[in-house]
């Protein structure tokens, strides 16, 4: 089977010499040009109050070339009037090469879209349409559809996609996926090594017979030994949602949590499905999120996921309201992802040392461990919104935010 890696903490930090901005890893260098830059006639045709043309393509160039900041924050660096600013930008925004290097460097850094809005806003003019990225006819919004449309055609997985952003349609997946692999038996992620394809084919069958639909209660399962290899199991899942949840625990002693629904529900935009909550979760642990647990894998096929298992250490306050989540979740929020879900009071745990080994790679997370955090462990009412990503309808669509849908 062919499966795509979710490459958790595989990415090698680029290094920066620029310390007076707060970086992050970039895992994606493939946009940076590396070829003498030319630049096109239109150029000498714009009319600068301040420096020359020629002055501030220098100053951005050297920023990003000789001291390895990215385009976005070597924009921000030059000084000039707003209005000669608004003109380069435009300029940047309006050449095929500069413009995907620009962008491609603001959505390696999502964490960090309100500081370089805030930015953005003190350097143009006050009315630029480049500071409304979501308007049709901004410079900046015509700008960013093209380097998508060109984002998607170059993509060589499903991961340089799911890392930019949670909220891409159904179709548009489906499809990129069987141009690349061949067939429509979408998978995301790497199975676990500790739960062999063979074993996990087994397992899933097993737990399937194990389902109860509607009002669901806990209960024993019965271990499950393939070959030499033991598995044990946990029912977790109480409520009526169609989802079931167990725990798998492997003969190694490692932990896992396998959410499965019937095959007929499967859907990558439905409220509730596993796919949806697949693209939400691998966004969120491709951006390594201490605040959501990681993905391993997504079998679109079979409607299953395996995601690392999270200690069950309960969150000091049981009453969960929208503002206590958001002040306990700031990464999650930081990644521009709004939780809208006070319902189940276990779908958070409290971050901590043994919450999970894979967690300790993530951003900030003894940080976030300090601060008496949590972890969610179920997107199902997520909203997904970034000032610097505007929608582009031919590829993204709305999160199905079903509390949004309930009002």
């Amino acid at each position: 089977m062919n499966i795509q890696a979710i490459k958790l903490y595989s990415h090698v930090p680029y290094k920066y010499k620029n310390k007076s901005v707060k970086k992050e890893p970039i895992s994606d260098n493939k946009n940076s040009i590396s070829t003498p830059l030319v630049y096109p006639n239109t150029y000498t045709n714009i009319n600068f109050r301040g420096d020359s043309i020629s002055k501030l393509w220098n100053d951005y160039n050297w920023f990003i070339r000789n001291d390895h900041t990215p385009a976005i924050f070597s924009f921000l660096k030059l000084k000039e009037t707003p209005d000669v600013m608004e003109k380069f930008l435009n300029a940047i925004l309006e050449t095929q090469d500069r413009s995907k290097e620009f962008f491609a460097s603001i959505v390696s850094f999502p964490r960090q879209t309100r500081e370089i809005s805030e930015k953005l806003a003190q350097v143009l003019p006050s009315n630029s349409p480049n500071l409304l990225p979501f308007l049709m006819n901004s410079p900046y919004n015509i700008a960013y559809t093209k380097f998508i449309d060109n984002r998607y055609k170059e993509s060589h997985s499903l991961e340089d996609l799911l890392k930019i952003r949670p909220d891409w349609r159904e179709e548009v997946l489906l499809k990129k996926y069987e141009a690349l692999k061949g067939n429509k038996n979408l998978e995301i992620g790497n199975i676990p090594k500790e739960l062999p394809a063979s074993d996990l084919e087994q397992i899933v069958d097993y737990l399937s017979t194990q389902m109860e639909y509607g009002v669901k209660n806990k209960k024993k399962i019965e271990s499950l030994t393939i070959g030499r290899r033991k598995y044990d199991f946990a029912y977790f899942t109480e409520g009526k949602s169609d989802k079931n949840v167990f725990g798998i625990f492997t003969p190694e002693g490692k932990k896992y949590v396998l959410k499965i629904s019937a095959a007929n529900r499967r859907s990558l935009d439905a409220p509730f499905a596993l796919g949806t909550l697949a693209k939400i979760d691998s966004y969120l642990t491709y951006n390594r999120s201490r605040n959501s647990a990681p993905l391993c894998y997504y079998n679109h096929e079979k409607n299953y996921s395996i995601y690392k298992y999270i200690e069950h250490i309960p969150t000091p306050d049981c009453q969960h309201d929208l503002t206590k989540v958001a002040k306990n979740m700031p990464d999650f929020y930081s990644l521009g992802l709004t939780y809208n879900d006070t319902v189940g009071n276990k779908n958070f745990f409290l971050l901590n040392n043994q919450s999970n080994a894979d967690l300790i790679r993530t951003v900030g997370f003894q940080e976030g461990v300090n601060r008496g955090e949590w972890v969610s462990v179920d997107n199902d009412h997520v909203t997904y919104n970034n000032r610097l990503q505007p929608m582009h309808s031919e590829y993204h669509t709305y999160l199905p935010n079903i509390m949004q849908i309930c009002v």
